[in-house]
């Protein structure tokens, strides 16, 4: 499996807390089935010094990568930010002061939990408009999806990557998250899943969990597409497999 959103790096954000919190957390990625996972620290956030932010984040990154290797810890790390929404992010992505997934047009982009909807569309056609493909976290956490879930149609068909969290379609942030994870799992909006992981106890990096729920509940497809296929496209910078959602009784989701 393929994991592009986790909070591994020590001292960047909260996630792991320790070098000895973020390698238990990549053995247990591992062991549970994921073979690449990508350091999406948090980034843009108000009060960021974002001038010397990236070159923190790969220096994190890179000490990481050789306690793996020298943990003989076998996991490949890409690297990326979660990128708070905030004005020019296409022109911050261009300078290097945040990143991509894995350096191709893919940015992971979150809002605030009570973001508005308009928000969420502005920024979307902005990066779409500079060249750019944003990776939407969670929307099923955001309140504007919960109360009109057709917003997210919208995202996806205007070519935005919908990202699920492992914990939402698991229950683990409530049930009126949950509810709206699976109804945009059936309808075929999300193209990507994730464990967004922030600690090797709580919201940790295990997927496997989450593979046998998809397979069970939605298809032996559905792992394959989101923990797989679409994943490995967006490591190379190619284009997600594209389903057309399902309308249920002539509505748009």
């Amino acid at each position: 499996m393929i994991d592009l959103h986790t909070h591994i790096l020590p001292g960047l954000d909260d996630g792991a807390s320790s070098w000895e919190d973020a390698l238990e957390m990549a053995q247990t990625a591992a062991e549970t089935g994921t073979r690449i996972l990508a350091a999406t620290a948090h980034s843009n956030i108000p009060g960021q010094d974002l001038s010397a932010w990236a070159g923190r984040y790969k220096r994190q990154f890179e000490t990481f990568r050789r306690l793996l290797e020298q943990e003989k810890i076998p996991l490949q790390l890409a690297s990326g930010m979660e990128i708070f929404a905030g004005e020019d992010l296409a022109g911050r992505l261009r300078r290097g002061e945040l990143l991509t997934i894995n350096k191709t047009r893919y940015p992971l982009v979150e809002f605030a939990m009570d973001t508005e909807a308009f928000l969420v569309y502005r920024t979307a056609d902005r990066l779409l408009e500079e060249g750019y493909i944003p990776i939407l976290a969670h929307p099923e956490r955001y309140r504007c999806v919960q109360r009109t879930p057709e917003h997210v149609y919208e995202w996806y068909r205007m070519g935005a990557v919908i990202q699920m969290n492992k914990g939402s379609i698991l229950g683990r942030f409530g049930e009126r998250v949950k509810r709206t994870a699976d109804s945009l799992l059936r309808h075929r909006l999300v193209s990507l899943a994730a464990s967004d992981a922030h600690s090797p106890l709580v919201r940790t990096t295990a997927m496997d969990e989450l593979a046998r729920l998809l397979e069970r509940r939605y298809g032996s497809g559905c792992p394959w597409l989101l923990l797989e296929e679409n994943p490995a496209r967006i490591l190379s910078g190619e284009q997600v497999v594209w389903e057309e959602p399902i309308v249920p009784g002539g509505r748009e989701i």
